[in-house]
């Protein structure tokens, strides 16, 4: 029996403002971004309308049950492969989703461009984030300063 959850992906709307702020300002979040810098509501909603209206960017929320799980995301960059990004809600840690985000993000990633190479950057001591890519077939295929570089490879 698999007891693995199972979440729904939809598209983001301003409706998730708040959810997508918090979740960015999280304190282990930020500790795991690239930019660990808190987000002012006004950067966030300059974000929000730059990503609501990118053609190279895809934003989903996660359900699960109903509940607001996470996000993730697919971000096309200029050579043609997609970087892949996963947060889990901080009252939704401990749950097991990790792997399961990063599988739906592949997974809707390949609806919108189905042939691109696809790969995020995790920084090494993010031990959660390496599992759960590495569990759907990410790589660690470089290092690239202080962050991993991953890729898919099946």
């Amino acid at each position: 029996m698999n007891d693995r959850p199972t979440v729904t992906l939809r598209p983001i709307t301003f409706e998730d403002s708040e959810d997508l702020l918090a979740w960015r300002n999280d304190p282990l979040t930020r500790s795991n971004s690239r930019n660990g810098n808190a987000v002012t509501q006004q950067e966030h909603a300059a974000w929000l309308s730059r990503v609501l209206d990118d053609p190279n960017r895809q934003v989903w929320i996660a359900t699960e049950g109903g509940e607001n799980v996470g996000t993730t995301s697919a971000l096309r960059h200029e050579d043609g492969s997609i970087e892949i990004f996963v947060t889990v809600a901080p009252e939704a840690r401990g749950r097991r989703l990790g792997a399961v985000l990063v599988s739906a993000a592949v997974d809707e990633a390949r609806v919108h461009w189905p042939d691109a190479r696809l790969w995020a950057e995790i920084k090494p001591e993010n031990t959660a984030s390496r599992k759960a890519f590495e569990a759907c077939g990410f790589e660690q295929v470089e290092e690239r300063g202080a962050l991993l570089g991953y890729e898919l490879t099946r």
